[in-house]
C-alpha cells in the first residue's frame, strides 16, 4: 500500500533559507549557492506560503529572520549539519563530490529506505506508489549525487552498501527535524511576535534600553529585540528605509524632516566632565581656560556639537582643533576617564546625582543648556504590538529620571 508523505518543507528551499539567513543577504546567498536571486525569492516565498509565515524581513544588517524565521532557520541549520555531515562520511576525504544538499529531495530519501527496506525496486515503488522506472531513476540520482553505486544486485534482490545505510539515516534525523518545524511554529500562537529595533544616539540614559529589552525577553521571548549605534544621518537613514524601528537619542528639532516624527521624553543637562583629580576640577575656570584643552564632544552636525562652537564663535573664540568624536555614550565616558581631554556630554538629572562616583564635573562660566532626549520615528508610524509596549515601557522609565 503507497505511503503518504507528510507535507515537508523541500530541502532545497530549507537549504536555501539557511543560506540568506548566514550571509543577511539575497544576492550574495545566490552567489553562495550559484542560484539566481529571483529562483532564491521564488524559493523563500513558496517556503513562506507553504509554513504560513513570514521568515524574513529587511533590518540593520540586511536580510534578517522574523520570529517565525528565526525558528525554521534554527531546524534548517540543523539539517543542513546533518548532510554535510552524511557527505563527509559518504565521500574520501580526497574527493571532491558534488554538493549533496544541492541534489537531495526527500523523494529520493524515500526512495533509497524503500529500496533499502523492500530488497528490491519494485518493492520500493509499489510502498511508494510510483512505477518502476521512476524508483529506478531516482535510485540513478542518488548514485551520482554520492559518486557510486548504493546497492549491489544479488540473487535475492538488492542489497544495500554502507552508503545506502548513511542515507536512510540521514533522512529519518533530516524527517524528525522537518517534522517539528510545524509544531515549533505552533508555539507562536496567541504569544507576542515581531521586532524592535532601536537605533541609540548618545546619551546617559542609554542603559534603559537594555533594562527594557531584558523585561521584554523574560515576558515575550518570540520578539526580536535589536539595539544598534550609529551617526544621526546613518541612523535616520536606515529609519526611512525600515531597517530599523526607531532612535532614541538627543532631538534635532521637530521642523528638520518631513518624513521624521519627535517625541520628547526628559531633558539632559549639558555638563563639563573630567577624570578625577584633573587639574580644571579644582575651582571654577573661565570659558578661556577650557578651550585651550582637548575636548570630547560630539561629532559635526550633532546638536551637543553645534552648540558648543555656536559658544565659543560668540566669545570671540576659535573652537579647538584637537577633539575627539564619540559617537557612543560610554565610550565618550571611558576616553574621558583615560585622557587629559575633557568632555561636554548630556547627563539626566538622575545620571547627575551619581556623576561624581565616576567622573568629576569642572565648574565653569560655559552657559547652562538642556537638550531634549526621545524618540525619533517615522511619521504614520502604527507600531506594532511589540514597539508599542517598548514605548510603553520606555516612557514610563524614562519619565522617573526627569
Amino acid at each position: 500500500m503507497a505511503s503518504n508523505p507528510s507535507p515537508l518543507l523541500p530541502i532545497k528551499q530549507l537549504r536555501t533559507i539557511v543560506a540568506i539567513a548566514e550571509q543577511a543577504s539575497l544576492a550574495r546567498a545566490s552567489q553562495q549557492l550559484n542560484l539566481s536571486q529571483s529562483s532564491l525569492s521564488r524559493q523563500v516565498a513558496e517556503a513562506e506560503r507553504h509554513l504560513g509565515h513570514r521568515l524574513f524581513q529587511r533590518g540593520w544588517n540586511g536580510t534578517e529572520p522574523t520570529s517565525a524565521g528565526a525558528i525554521v532557520i534554527a531546524h534548517a541549520r540543523r539539517m543542513m549539519t546533518a548532510i554535510a555531515t552524511a557527505q563527509k562520511e559518504l565521500q574520501p576525504p580526497s574527493a571532491r563530490g558534488a554538493d549533496l544538499g544541492y541534489h537531495l529531495s526527500w523523494f529520493l530519501l524515500d526512495a533509497v529506505d524503500a529500496v533499502c527496506t523492500t530488497g528490491s525496486a519494485s518493492g520500493a515503488a509499489a510502498r511508494l506508489g510510483v512505477s518502476q522506472p521512476t524508483i529506478s531513476r531516482t535510485l540513478a540520482q542518488a548514485n551520482a549525487a554520492v559518486g557510486h553505486a548504493l546497492f549491489t544486485r544479488s540473487a535475492t534482490g538488492m542489497e544495500p552498501t554502507p552508503s545506502a545505510a548513511i542515507l536512510c539515516r540521514l533522512r529519518d534525523q533530516l524527517r524528525h527535524d522537518a517534522d517539528r518545524i510545524p509544531e515549533m511554529l505552533g508555539t507562536l500562537t496567541g504569544e507576542m511576535t515581531g521586532r524592535v529595533s532601536v537605533g541609540l544616539l548618545p546619551f546617559s540614559e542609554q542603559d534603559v534600553i537594555v533594562e527594557i529589552f531584558a523585561q521584554i525577553l523574560r515576558d515575550h521571548p518570540h520578539v526580536r529585540l535589536q539595539g544598534v549605534t550609529g551617526s544621526y544621518a546613518a541612523l535616520t537613514d536606515a529609519l526611512r528605509r525600515g531597517e530599523i524601528d526607531f532612535i532614541i537619542g538627543p532631538l534635532r528639532g521637530t521642523d528638520t524632516s518631513t518624513t521624521l516624527a519627535e517625541l520628547p521624553l526628559l531633558d539632559e543637562h549639558l555638563t563639563i566632565v573630567a577624570h578625577p583629580g584633573h587639574a580644571l576640577t579644582q575651582g571654577p575656570v573661565s570659558l578661556k581656560q577650557l578651550v585651550d584643552h582637548s575636548w570630547i564632544v560630539g561629532p559635526h552636525g550633532t546638536p551637543t556639537r553645534q552648540y558648543f562652537e555656536a559658544v565659543l564663535l560668540e566669545h570671540g573664540m576659535t573652537p579647538p582643533l584637537q577633539i575627539c568624536e564619540m559617537v557612543t555614550f560610554p565610550l565618550a565616558e571611558r576616553m574621558v576617564l583615560e585622557s587629559e581631554a575633557i568632555g561636554l556630554l548630556t547627563y539626566s538629572a538622575r545620571e547627575l546625582r551619581t556623576l561624581t562616583t565616576r567622573l568629576a564635573v569642572i565648574r565653569s562660566d560655559f552657559p547652562d543648556a538642556k537638550r531634549q532626549i526621545g524618540v525619533i520615528s517615522l511619521k504614520r508610524h502604527a507600531p506594532s504590538e511589540p514597539q508599542a509596549l517598548f514605548l510603553q515601557k520606555l516612557t514610563a522609565t524614562l519619565a522617573r529620571s526627569a
